[in-house]
């Protein structure tokens, strides 16, 4: 059951991304960022009426402070990048995050992997780091320097975060349900988001636009954006977290790709089907030893 809703998160987040991606053409960072915050604090509101409002508020609150800070930051650092960057590239640095979620779980939640899920990890980021240097392989010759490119440097912060913020959510977790944690979740974000970007907010860019497509998009951002999170904290009570990181961060490098090509015109070449073997393999190793 663990490995079919990790698949299902996966194949979530991979569209939610997409989604993300084609919001920016029309939206700023900040403004997708407060649809997404506003519409889980509308959707988590509702789903309370499930909750069992079991809350040991003393074990809890630290971790749900950081957790709340930590995704509002990461969330507008990623969108800043992806509005600048392909899709299928960015995407896959995130790759990263099972090596450290593997870490974070083991000192905080004592989750431990075996020697084998730890090689598909490595064949994972093997295979995305095999996309990444495809890239930048050809703007090196145009005296591209790796160490001068910011976008690679946020996301690799963001990495470190979003292999933190699933450890917290399954540690606040043992204090609360998945209701009432997502409903204290989107409330402290929407609350935070005002001191966090202040000079940035622009509430008209919240009213829905004259153009159908252009809400349609923002409708199914709002719609997917909550299922992701949803099923992602369901599923923590499933599988460990760097065996969810590696799905679906495997499983998202290989739709992005997808959706790269389809959908924003991104080629994929041999080195970029040859990595995407790899990372296949990676996940192979993963499920088969879970």
């Amino acid at each position: 059951m663990g490995i079919s809703l990790a698949i299902l998160t996966a194949i979530l987040w991979a569209l939610f991304d997409v989604l993300r991606k084609k919001s920016l053409l029309f939206l700023t960072e900040v403004t997708v960022l407060l649809w997404i915050v506003f519409s889980q604090f509308i959707f988590f509101l509702i789903f309370l009426y499930f909750s069992e409002f079991n809350l040991v508020l003393k074990d809890y609150f630290l971790y749900a402070f950081l957790l709340i800070l930590l995704n509002l930051v990461s969330l507008y650092l990623f969108l800043s990048v992806l509005k600048t960057g392909e899709l299928s590239i960015y995407i896959p640095l995130l790759s990263f995050t099972p090596l450290f979620s593997a870490v974070y779980a083991n000192i905080i939640l004592g989750e431990s992997l075996n020697y084998f899920q730890y090689i598909g990890i490595f064949f994972i980021i093997l295979g995305a780091y095999l996309l990444y240097l495809d890239k930048f392989s050809s703007v090196t010759k145009n005296q591209f320097s790796l160490l001068k490119n910011k976008n690679f440097f946020i996301v690799i912060v963001v990495a470190l975060i979003w292999s933190l913020t699933p450890v917290l959510d399954k540690e606040c977790m043992k204090y609360s349900d998945i209701y009432l944690h997502g409903f204290i979740q989107s409330l402290g974000m929407l609350l935070f988001f005002p001191l966090i970007f202040i000079k940035k907010i622009n509430l008209k860019s919240l009213s829905l636009k004259k153009k159908i497509k252009v809400n349609f998009f923002i409708l199914a951002l709002v719609v997917v954006g909550f299922l992701s999170t949803f099923f992602q904290l369901f599923t923590l009570n499933h599988i460990f977290v760097a065996e969810l990181e590696a799905l679906k961060r495997s499983i998202g490098i290989i739709l992005s790709l997808i959706f790269g090509q389809y959908i924003f015109k991104e080629k994929i070449n041999l080195i970029k089907f040859l990595a995407v073997c790899i990372i296949v393999l990676g996940v192979i190793n993963i499920v088969i030893f879970t």
